[in-house]
Parts: C-alpha cells; sequence; structure tokens
C-alpha cells in the first residue's frame, strides 16, 4: 500500500495549485484580509512584530561558505519625525528603493545559506529596473517599490559554475511601522505593483 503523503508534501501542492490560479503569486501566511483603507496604506494595528517571517539561518562552520548577512535597519527617512509630511519627496521614493533592493540582497542570501548551508558559495544580485508608487496618508505615509533584478547563485556542487535567474520581480511596502514582501513566481512582461504585498505578501521587517 503506497505512503499516504505528508502534511508538507500537501502544503507544497497547495501552494503551487495557487501559485497557478492567481497568475504566478504566492500568498503569505501572514497576509490580510481586511480592507485597505481609501489611502491605501495599511492599519499598524493589522501586524503584530512577533509575526515577521523571514530567512534567519546560522553561520556555517565551514569558511569558506557564505555567512548569514544582517537585514538593513528602518530607513532613516521612514523615521516617525521624518517622514510626515515627505510623501512627495522623491528623495524619500529613492531612498526606498536603495533600502528595498538591499533588503531583498540580504534576503535571497539568508534564503540561499538556509537551504544549502555550508556548499552555499555564491549570491550576486543586481537590480535592472524599478516602479515606485506614492501613498498618501496624513498619519502613515507608505512607498510601494516593485523592482525587477538578475540574480546568481552557485554553491560547492555547482557543475557549471553559477546559474543565473533574469527578471525576478518582487514587490515591497514600506512604512514607518513594517515591511511587507511579496514575490512574483512567473514571467511578467511589465514591472507592476502585483502581487499587492498588503494583501498578498508577508511581513518581513517591524520598527517596534
Amino acid at each position: 500500500m503506497s505512503r499516504p503523503p505528508s502534511r508538507r508534501t500537501f502544503l507544497a501542492s497547495v501552494t503551487a495549485a495557487v501559485a497557478v490560479t492567481t497568475g504566478g503569486f504566492e500568498r503569505g501566511s501572514n497576509a490580510t484580509d481586511t480592507s485597505l483603507p481609501e489611502s491605501g496604506t495599511v492599519s499598524p494595528d493589522w501586524y503584530e512584530c512577533n509575526s515577521v517571517t523571514r530567512p534567519e539561518p546560522t553561520a556555517p562552520a565551514d569558511d569558506d561558505a557564505l555567512s548569514p548577512k544582517p537585514y538593513p535597519a528602518q530607513p532613516p527617512a521612514f523615521g516617525p519625525a521624518v517622514a510626515h509630511g515627505r510623501s512627495n519627496d522623491s528623495s524619500l521614493r529613492d531612498e526606498t528603493v536603495a533600502y528595498v533592493t538591499e533588503f531583498e540582497r540580504v534576503y535571497r542570501q539568508n534564503e540561499f545559506l538556509a537551504r544549502y548551508g555550508a556548499t552555499a558559495r555564491t549570491v550576486e544580485l543586481r537590480r535592472t529596473d524599478y516602479r515606485t508608487r506614492t501613498l498618501e496618508s496624513s498619519s502613515n505615509p507608505a512607498i510601494m517599490a516593485a523592482i525587477r533584478y538578475d540574480l546568481r547563485l552557485g554553491t560547492q556542487q555547482s557543475a557549471t559554475g553559477p546559474r543565473d535567474q533574469w527578471d525576478v520581480h518582487t514587490v515591497y511596502y514600506v512604512d514607518e511601522h513594517i515591511v511587507l514582501r511579496a514575490r512574483y513566481h512567473g514571467v511578467a512582461d511589465e514591472l507592476s505593483f502585483e502581487p499587492d504585498p498588503r494583501t498578498h505578501g508577508e511581513l518581513v521587517a517591524c520598527f517596534g
């Protein structure tokens, strides 16, 4: 008699089905079903900081392996005393793009290290495009940032050297309280704000 599928196998099959039916992206485990306010910003009480989900690998014993990278701190531009009144400031958008690019670089390296451990050798991310959208709110200004990038990954056992992934598409939501991340798992012709991290993303950073 064949062995019944494990819970992990079952969840993986469900996740794959969701990715197909939603156009190539997955719904985050801590995504919210609450309707967004007219401003489009996320209410601070929708998430708790103990719900942050992101790769946090331990350092391998092998000195030649990659090391875990620390996630970047809250962008200075989103400090409570600074962000208000700057929602239309181009420097705020530029700082957000720089922040999410570095956050994604750290996320992908830590994710790769968590999967391959001491055999992980190469993670190189090169951003190729981006878009931003300002969400104006008198109490909680926010920026949506979509980035496209090429990624090179390699392990100790890579027979033909590091492998490249092109046109990876990730969308972030950033405000003074939280960072939400959603990744598109298909091939998109245009860089868009889908999947929307406010409804299909995961909480990857929280600022107290």
